[in-house]
């Protein structure tokens, strides 16, 4: 069967494009250091790559869920330590007042005293915020959440849990509630005042002191489970640290490319492609007279 020129040249020139298309490849596998460029190059390896990509983005997700955990958290155990300093200044006032040695006039500065701290107890609940958030309120998180009329503390938050997602399939109450927490410091305050202004020694003594002693123990518990979600978002970070590690070595070894081994590809591409233009420019300057010379 005869060939005719045409063919050749037809035939040269997909060579030509198949070579250059190799060149091209291994090219890009030095300039990005990356051994698969297309599905086709690996599709076992491009579907694992895919998979490990997306786990990672998850685990940078995860990662800024916890640190907006514990920043509210860290934030919430700075109150409730406010809290707790405020609650031990007013029992100690509540003790001098319940004893017998106290005049009126003495009994009538604790009361301001403790009308000062009531007012305290209410700024921290409506003045700890995490940006433009207000930590107290529930999910109502955008206007504070107390105000006060006289001995009267009124709630405006609600009861909702704010809950994180910190890893997969793991969600964490992050929020402490205004109410009860909040309130009943501030009432419990309250019925102490009432009972040193009407110098009730007896009730003070029996009711109000046992009150603020409930109070200051549920302070301690929620500073405790506050305490204890900080250490546990720190043991999830360092888990998720790890997981990222081991899914970042396991995403080398499949798309990383063995620069060696890449670069020597490269340059018998690149020859090859350049024996193929040379053999393509000596054929098109082949003719007739050419042939006759």
């Amino acid at each position: 069967m005869r060939v005719s020129t045409a063919q050749m040249l037809n035939a040269m020139q997909q060579m030509i494009e198949r070579n250059f298309e190799r060149y091209h490849r291994a090219q890009q596998v030095v300039v990005t250091g990356k051994r698969i460029q297309r599905p086709s190059d690996d599709p076992f390896g491009a579907s694992l790559g895919i998979t490990l990509h997306r786990l990672l983005q998850e685990s940078e997700q995860y990662q800024r869920n916890l640190n907006t955990a514990k920043n509210f958290l860290s934030i919430t155990e700075v109150a409730l330590e406010n809290l707790n300093s405020l609650l031990t200044q007013v029992k100690k006032l509540a003790v001098q007042a319940a004893t017998d040695t106290q005049n009126a006039d003495g009994r009538a500065a604790t009361a301001r005293q403790l009308q000062q701290m009531m007012a305290e107890v209410v700024s921290i609940g409506n003045n700890t915020t995490y940006g433009d958030r207000f930590i107290f309120g529930g999910l109502r998180t955008l206007t504070a959440p107390f105000s006060a009329s006289g001995d009267t503390l009124t709630y405006h938050g609600d009861h909702g849990d704010l809950r994180v997602e910190v890893s997969p399939a793991v969600e964490m109450v992050i929020n402490v509630r205004g109410d009860p927490l909040i309130t009943g410091i501030y009432h419990a305050i309250a019925q102490i005042k009432r009972y040193v202004e009407s110098s009730d020694i007896e009730l003070l003594s029996r009711q109000g002191l046992q009150e603020l002693q409930n109070q200051l123990d549920n302070l301690l518990r929620i500073r405790a489970e506050v305490g204890s979600k900080i250490q546990q978002i720190e043991m999830v970070r360092h888990r998720l640290d790890k997981r990222r590690v081991d899914f970042t070595e396991l995403l080398g070894g499949i798309e990383d490319a063995d620069m060696a081994e890449a670069i020597t590809k490269l340059k018998m591409a690149e020859t090859t492609y350049q024996m193929t233009l040379a053999t393509m420019a000596r054929m098109e300057s082949m003719s007739l007279l050419d042939f006759l010379r």
